[in-house]
């Protein structure tokens, strides 16, 4: 979609009065679009009903975004406000007065983001002198570290995440001082400062994020104008302020759990170069020349993701056979057949065979990254599948397929987990599982020698990721679409009236890890199940049977009364609708909020899942009464 065509589509929402209703579609029209016409698309954006955009697509994030700084901070604001968009978040920006940064973090709770935009103004503006001194540079970032890290810690306390910036040094700046000894020094104080500043978001203060400035300048051109920077305090050129907003952007999709989970390769133009079918393994060109080590570059980063926990999977034109061989034997290729989960190839249209990548591992469509150098594959794709991202790599010049892969920061996520890292090799697993089913004709024969254990434990701290990032990505089976961070986790954790139940499941060909969370809460003699989320991978094993039959067990052990729970229906958990009521729970009166309401009076209990071994580590609850409404 050309810049002109994909402005005028946003425009003719805007001016018929659907911007709610449509919001979904933002992240389709803007999907190829620089990031000066999605700045341009967020300008119309600005007086967009946002808690009417939410209430129409309550799949969407609604994130409210504070802006502040050093300097002005309001071009950001249309910016970041079409990255959301086509982020396909529902973000409202605002931003706070020039230089009152201060005064912004002072106030926790304004706001579920903050991003501190800062420049070398806020150094130099600490500097006493006219006339300065590299020493007095030195004690001023010393001084303004400090203030920023009480800053911070003040300002997360609260559950807010606080995303702040490095401040790059200017030659300005660097160029006043003449002894050419000085000025090195002066550059090694301030990258001192500055990594000072990044280490702040190495998890030193939980909630805080640092987007590091340098590599943005490094790649954007003008970062700064002159005059802008004197006449209106706007300390980054307009280039710089816009790849700022796309990587902010990003990292409040990864805050929200909407990072994708699987990279689909196309193999002739995009991993390797050549044609497998012209040319046979032999001719491709994956060693020699620039090309060839342009190519090798590209399997590095697919690799380094996938060691990450990326699930790499191949689609592919080309003969399954000969695709295989090259996958297993080919002496030059970086990446094996074994790194990828699932390998589809045949000579149908892509559109028609890449989602049976995600049929094929369990996942859904919506996790896929699509990478190709047809850009008649990827126009399709993004056409029929805009639920499916999409990449485009071009076959003439491989040098820039790594950076279009990463550009997008499609898989970027707060943290790593080893339940991330270890994914690619669980999906593998399951190839051997399935080839297991196939020698049973019995589905109950095939569950009783899986032989599955499922273990409901009390979590610690180094859950607080798994969990969070649990209820931000599963969809399908997710009852009430509640979306935790980090910090609702922790709060939940440590309020005694709330009982926060994940779940492992392993089998007879290993661990699948941490599948499912459940949450309850405890008021007087009644249970109530605020959610429970558990990935797709191990649906149809009636785990979600035995869990529900333990959590109901437990509560009945413990004195409660009744246990009551809530299904609220999205585009993607239809198929949970009737968990409740097939285990035996009733129907409440409708409140006409769009939540179904669900009693189980615990005098029967669901039936035990035979073929599954339960092992329930929960604690005892807070003792009766100890939580009653009043007193909440």
């Amino acid at each position: 979609m050309s810049a002109d065509t994909a402005l005028d589509a946003v425009r003719a929402i805007r001016d018929a009065g659907e911007l709610a209703a449509r919001w979904p579609e933002l992240s389709t029209i803007l999907a190829t679009a620089d990031v000066e016409l999605t700045g341009r698309a967020g300008a119309l954006l600005a007086a967009a009903d946002h808690d009417a955009a939410h209430r129409a697509n309550p799949e969407l994030p609604l994130v409210d975004v504070l802006l502040t700084g050093s300097g002005t901070v309001s071009p950001l604001v249309p910016r970041l406000a079409g990255e959301l968009a086509r982020q396909q978040v529902v973000g409202r920006v605002t931003a706070g007065d020039p230089g009152g940064y201060a005064l912004a973090l002072a106030a926790p709770g304004a706001a579920d983001v903050t991003l501190c935009l800062l420049d070398a103004s806020a150094v130099f503006d600490r500097v006493p002198h006219t006339v300065w001194t590299v020493d007095d540079v030195s004690v001023a970032c010393d001084e303004l570290l400090a203030h920023l890290s009480a800053l911070a810690r003040s300002y997360t306390a609260g559950g807010g995440v606080l995303v702040l910036t490095t401040a790059p040094l200017w030659p300005l700046w660097a160029d006043q001082i003449l002894d050419l000894r000085e000025r090195a020094r002066l550059g090694a104080v301030w990258r001192r400062f500055n990594a000072a500043l990044l280490e702040l978001g190495t998890g030193a203060i939980e909630g805080v994020h640092v987007v590091d400035l340098d590599p943005i300048a490094a790649t954007t051109g003008p970062a700064r104008d002159p005059r802008l920077e004197i006449y209106a305090h706007v300390a980054y050129g307009d280039a710089l302020l816009g790849a700022l907003a796309r990587r902010v952007a990003h990292l409040v999709r990864a805050l929200r759990g909407r990072p994708r989970k699987c990279l689909v390769l196309d193999l002739d133009g995009t991993l390797w170069g050549g044609t497998l079918a012209e040319s046979g393994g032999s001719g491709l060109d994956m060693a020699e020349g620039f090309r060839g080590e342009s190519h090798r570059r590209f399997q590095r980063v697919a690799a380094q993701l996938g060691s990450q926990g990326v699930l790499l999977a191949v689609c592919s034109k080309n003969d399954p056979a000969e695709v295989d061989e090259v996958l297993r034997d080919h002496p030059d290729l970086l990446v094996r057949r074994d790194d990828f989960v699932t390998v589809v190839a045949d000579w149908a249209p892509k559109v028609d065979t890449v989602g049976q990548v995600a049929e094929r591992i369990g996942i859904g469509s919506d996790s896929l990254v699509f990478v190709d150098d047809s850009a008649t594959e990827t126009g399709l794709v993004r056409l029929k599948r805009p639920e499916i991202a999409v990449i485009d790599v071009d076959a003439r010049e491989p040098a820039t397929h790594a950076d279009r892969l990463l550009a997008e920061g499609w898989f970027d996520s707060t943290a790593i987990t080893e339940e991330d890292r270890a994914r690619a090799g669980r999906y593998r697993t399951e190839g051997r599982r399935a080839e297991f089913r196939a020698g049973f004709s019995s589905l109950t024969d095939y569950l009783k020698e899986l032989d599955t254990t499922l273990t409901l434990f009390a979590p610690g701290p180094g859950d607080v990721h798994r969990l969070a990032q649990l209820t931000q990505r599963t969809n399908q089976f997710n009852l009430t679409t509640l979306r935790l961070d980090e910090a609702a986790v922790r709060a939940a954790l440590a309020d005694p009236a709330v009982l926060v139940s994940p779940v492992r499941v392993g089998d007879r060909f290993g661990e699948h890890g941490v599948i499912g969370a459940a949450f309850l809460r405890r008021t007087g003699t009644r249970v109530e199940i605020d959610n429970l989320v558990m990935s797709c991978r191990v649906l149809g094993r009636g785990i979600e049977s035995a869990w529900l039959r333990e959590l109901l067990r437990w509560a009945a052990a413990h004195d409660a009364t009744e246990v009551t729970a809530g299904y609220r229906p999205s585009p993607r958990n239809g198929r949970v609708a009737t968990l409740y009521p097939d285990h035996g729970f009733t129907p409440l009166p409708d409140r006409g909020d769009g939540l179904h309401r669900y009693h189980h009076d615990l005098t029967t209990l669901p039936s035990a899942v035979e073929h599954l071994t339960v092992v329930s580590e929960l604690p005892a609850p807070v003792p009766v009464g100890a939580h009653t409404e009043e007193n909440r």
